[in-house]
């Protein structure tokens, strides 16, 4: 039974050369050379005694037998994948729910950086206020000091705004923040008025969330009073420019948190090591 079946390795090569119909393009899929990509094609012809590639002098194309063996090597090797996937092997999935602010301004700026760096790996965001365990590997939440956690992000907020908005000439100012009441630690212009003195002639916009609030700064609406971990990608790209950068207040952080059953993924290590490394800091043992 199956006696005329090749590798399945040989297949794997076979398809993905089929697919780009390049040598050349499979080998730097599958991480090989081209010249080990030519050999897995000439084993799998000579296992079988049919050519499955006409060669050309920069290009291939599928002979007719090789189109039929293509159709049914993809659906197979599809079905395959699925089933081990199913079955938990080779599970690259991560899951991360994260507080609106920081999935929306700061995790999804960087995270394309992440997914180059490890294209296997499918990562799936979700935003909450509460962010759950039993919804993630990862929880991403603001700082209270009553949860341990694996690592985390400091914080410091600044005044930033718009260089169209800095550029005019204002009779009175618009100071602009979030607004929420009873949160530990919440940092407003109150306070930074107390720590830095007052503007005078100014009035107050305030805003439920962050990224409504750096929308309306991209706007040049006002001067907003902000995180400078959230605002720091708009800030690289010269979007918004920090006022006052000398004065600052110190804030509640970001605590990065994983669920037990996560413990011992290798991409929720990986995405703990990504993460600490754009922050610039060291993991910590939970």
């Amino acid at each position: 039974m199956f006696s005329h079946l090749p590798s399945l390795n040989g297949l794997r090569v076979f398809e993905a050369a089929a697919r780009h119909l390049s040598f050349k393009l499979a080998a730097k899929e599958l991480e090989l050379t081209p010249t080990a990509v030519s050999h897995q094609i000439r084993n799998l012809e000579a296992h079988l005694d049919i050519p499955l590639f006409i060669r050309h002098t920069r290009a291939v194309e599928l002979t007719a037998a090789g189109q039929t063996l293509y159709e049914t090597s993809r659906q197979v090797l599809r079905q395959i994948d699925q089933t081990l996937t199913g079955l938990g092997v080779g599970n690259q999935d991560l899951t991360i729910s994260a507080v609106h602010g920081f999935a929306a301004l700061w995790l999804a700026q960087r995270l394309p950086y992440f997914q180059r760096r490890y294209p296997d790996i499918r990562v799936a965001v979700s935003q909450s206020e509460t962010p759950a365990s039993q919804d993630a590997d990862i929880l991403i939440a603001r700082e209270d000091g009553s949860q341990p956690g694996n690592l985390t992000l400091p914080e410091q907020f600044g005044i930033y705004a718009s260089p169209a908005y800095l550029g005019r000439k204002h009779p009175h100012q618009t100071l602009m923040h979030v607004r929420r009441p009873g949160s530990p630690g919440e940092v407003n212009w109150d306070c930074w008025q107390k720590e830095h003195g007052k503007f005078r002639d100014a009035e107050l916009l305030e805003f439920d969330r962050e990224d409504q609030l750096l929308q309306a700064g991209l706007a040049g609406q006002g001067l907003a009073l902000t995180s400078s971990l959230l605002v720091s990608a708009q800030v690289e790209k010269g979007w918004l420019k920090p006022c006052l950068p000398e004065k600052v207040l110190s804030g509640p952080g970001y605590l990065v948190a994983t669920t037990q059953a996560a413990d011992a993924k290798r991409q929720v290590k990986l995405f703990l090591d990504w993460l600490a490394e754009q922050a610039g800091m060291t993991p910590t043992s939970s």
